[in-house]
């Protein structure tokens, strides 16, 4: 009786001592600031190849810290650079071009000033010869009303027949004078619509002297977008690091070939790098974006590092099929990513971390 009676109170003390130890260790969780554990990750930067070439040097290990513009690899690129050369020759032949046809169209300017100034000419020489002949028929006209007069007085006596000779061949010279000038002013008037055709062609040939110009400033504008393809093409030849980083990989050496975007160099920007832990649904409001939060790491035992929260999951991770109670809501994480300063470079990635929100 007395064996059971003492087996119940070792029991009943056991349990009491196990039930105490669960509510202290459920108080002293409650009472822990929110956080967990994570793994450091730094910025990752690719330097890949734009352009299908051989590598001609690489100037940077695995875990060499590289400065922003630093140059990191150089590539052979000579069919890029001659193609850059074919462009700009382009270029200035486009450019020679234009040039020559500028000079037809100011020679065909030129053309039509001249064919206006001849056609000006011309037309008032017509002008002119037609006047001179409108004036002579009338002198001819008189003349031979003269003639007709002292024709009729020398059959009478009454006028010498001199005078009606010299009259009438007064009268003739005039007719002969005004045929020969009708001929002049239709030669003149023919060459004036010459002149004036010629003007119509001066006028073509402003026309297509133009069109050679417009030609060739198109023609210059497709070879210099040649040429600026081409020098970025030849600017990809040198690749610099965009950033200070550290190199974590180097997948290529020299004399080997690349396609474009072949990953040479793998650099981590190790300024401000990340850490990502979860929190449990019951602890979420402890997290928000800008809050502080304390990093320490497994390395530096003696260290804590600040940082902040910039970014909380907007949905929940291993997350139950159907979360209706409350043991399953608790088993809800969320993933809450922390920038944190590193300017003495003391965290690397990959270090183990446990992060506790302020």
């Amino acid at each position: 009786m007395k064996r059971m009676l003492i087996l119940f109170v070792v029991l009943v003390v056991g349990l009491s001592a196990a039930l105490y130890l669960r509510l202290r260790s459920q108080a002293l969780a409650a009472a822990r600031p929110s956080g967990g554990s994570a793994t450091i990750e730094g910025t990752r930067v690719d330097v890949a190849s734009r352009v299908s070439a051989r590598i001609t040097a690489i100037h940077v290990d695995e875990g060499e810290a590289v400065k922003a513009g630093q140059v990191l690899v150089e590539l052979d690129c000579a069919d890029l650079r001659a193609t850059l050369k074919a462009a700009e020759a382009r270029v200035e032949s486009a450019r020679v071009n234009r040039e020559s046809a500028a000079v037809q169209l100011a020679l065909a300017e030129q053309g039509v000033r001249s064919a206006r100034k001849q056609s000006a000419a011309a037309q008032a020489q017509a002008r002119a010869q037609a006047a001179q002949q409108s004036a002579l028929a009338a002198q001819r006209d008189d003349a031979q009303r003269t003639a007709d007069r002292l024709g009729k007085l020398s059959q009478t006596g009454a006028v010498p027949a001199e005078s009606f000779d010299q009259s009438k061949s007064r009268a003739l010279g005039l007719t002969e004078q005004v045929r020969a000038l009708g001929e002049s002013t239709r030669a003149a008037t023919a060459q004036s619509e010459v002149v004036v055709e010629g003007l119509g062609t001066a006028g073509l040939q402003v026309d297509a002297a133009k069109l050679r110009i417009a030609a060739a400033d198109h023609e210059k504008a497709a070879a210099e977008a040649q040429v600026a393809q081409a020098a970025a093409l030849v600017g990809e030849c040198t690749l610099k690091a965009p950033r200070d980083a550290i190199v974590q990989t180097r997948s290529y050496e020299p004399g080997e070939a690349v396609l474009p975007g072949s990953r040479i160099l793998t650099l981590v920007d190790m300024a401000e790098v990340e850490a990502t832990f979860y929190l449990p649904n019951a602890e979420l409001a402890a997290a928000a974006p800008g809050k502080a939060v304390d990093v320490r790491p497994d390395a530096y035992a003696d260290r804590i590092f600040s940082g902040a929260v910039r970014r909380v999951s907007p949905s929940a991770e291993f997350t139950p099929r159907n979360a209706q109670t409350r043991s399953d809501r608790d088993r809800l994480v969320y993933a809450v990513e922390v920038a944190i300063p590193n300017a003495d470079g003391a965290l690397r990635p990959g270090m183990p971390v446990e992060i506790s929100v302020r």
